[in-house]
């Protein structure tokens, strides 16, 4: 028997004022990227079933830049199997000097404690690649990624994933370019979904799945297994299996089970 799995959302925008009911209600393993350390500390007591909360420091946030503290996210690192969100923004007010100190500063702590990383790099794709062969790490996986054919094999040749939410799947051929096992779906919400014709909520994958299979000949059911596939390769490639929820520890033992239909 085929197990049904759930959606996939590897990136995705929360208040931490949501309820642990109303999250599972979305039907979906959904990452939420905090924004900033002091975000994340506001919900790092939460023992949420299916939504795992990301330890983030974005670039587009003065305060969170600014206000990044080394020490702090070292320490808090323990706490969580995901780090989000995090990158360089090559639009955002805060000097490209802060973002890329900070950047360097937690793929330090990441070469020690491998996490899942959902790495911004809005107009400044090159700048983030720079920075992840000075600094490599497991688990870097390339949010909304827009890099050129030249970008994309250097960001495949340092062993990063890439996750894509509906706007980005509006350009096929550069989605085309990357193996389909290093690809996972994201909302982004509740930017990366404003053009979805799915429910404009977290863990809303389904424009991405059947963009996907059409770009590559399956059918949805088929990508959504693969997307398993390279979730549980990506949690296993920086060993964080125990710090998921249960549930979804249970859901990866699912897609590593043999199949048990009799076969003819």
């Amino acid at each position: 028997m085929t197990v049904q799995l759930p959606p996939i959302d590897l990136h995705a925008h929360i208040s931490p004022k949501v309820s642990h009911a109303e999250l599972e209600r979305l039907g979906a393993v959904v990452f939420a990227a905090t924004r900033s350390i002091a975000e994340f500390e506001s919900v790092r007591n939460r023992r949420d079933t299916v939504t795992v909360w990301g330890l983030g420091c974005h670039p587009g946030v003065e305060r969170a830049q600014t206000a990044f503290d080394p020490a702090e996210f070292t320490k808090l690192l323990p706490m969580t199997a995901y780090v989000s969100e995090v990158g360089i923004d090559g639009r955002s007010r805060v000097a490209i000097d802060t973002q890329v100190r900070v950047l360097t500063s937690i793929l330090e702590s990441l070469q020690r404690a491998p996490r899942i990383t959902s790495i911004h790099s809005s107009g400044a794709p090159s700048i983030v690649l720079k920075i992840l062969e000075e600094h490599r790490v497991q688990g870097a996986v390339l949010h909304w990624w827009r890099g050129d054919t030249k970008e994309t094999r250097r960001a495949l040749e340092l062993g990063c994933w890439f996750s894509f939410n509906a706007a980005g799947m509006k350009h096929p051929a550069d989605v085309a370019a990357i193996p389909l096992d290093r690809v996972l779906t994201e909302t982004d919400h509740p930017t990366g979904d404003r053009g979805s014709t799915s429910p404009r909520q977290p863990g809303a994958v389904g424009d991405v799945e059947t963009a996907l299979a059409q770009l590559h000949g399956l059918d949805a059911a088929a990508v959504r297994r693969q997307v398993w596939s390279n979730f549980a390769s990506l949690v296993h490639a920086v060993d964080v299996v125990e710090l998921l929820p249960l549930p979804v520890r249970r859901m990866l033992a699912a897609t590593e089970r043999p199949d048990p239909s009799p076969r003819s």
